[in-house]
């Protein structure tokens, strides 16, 4: 999901203003000052305590990718006492600032792994 503000302490996700998929815009081009893409990755048990590949990229209509595009690892463990089997969920927030938006639109943030899509994270521009 897409929020004004999202961080992560100590496990715990906290979302500020989220839930939105609409940038109101008064005029094209347009720079939007905050936002945050919010994840919960599921880690199967079998997948813990190996690298996970990530890459997160903003895309337009056409998938042409706009920049930014973010690559890393996410490795984790078993939390203590967790049954063989039992996945764990692993929250991710991450800010973007001062995005420039060239064109009315649909847009949207996707997260891959390997060639795999985990997830795709949809919004518009519309100029009101």
């Amino acid at each position: 999901m897409l929020a004004d503000a999202a961080s992560v302490e100590g496990g715990k996700l906290f979302v500020h203003g989220g839930g939105w998929d609409v940038i109101n815009v008064g005029t094209i081009p347009a720079t939007h000052p905050t936002m945050a893409l919010v994840l919960i990755l599921r880690i199967e048990y079998n997948e813990a305590l190996a690298d996970i590949p990530l890459v997160i990229e903003l895309l337009d209509e056409d998938d042409k990718p706009l920049g930014p595009r973010i690559e890393g690892v996410i490795n984790t463990g078993h939390p203590p006492r967790t049954r063989r089997g039992t996945p764990t969920f692993h929250p991710l927030a991450m800010a973007f600032k001062m995005l420039s938006f060239e064109h009315e639109g649909s847009y949207r943030f996707r997260v891959t792994s390997g060639d795999s899509e985990l997830a795709s994270v949809p919004f518009r521009v519309r100029i009101t």
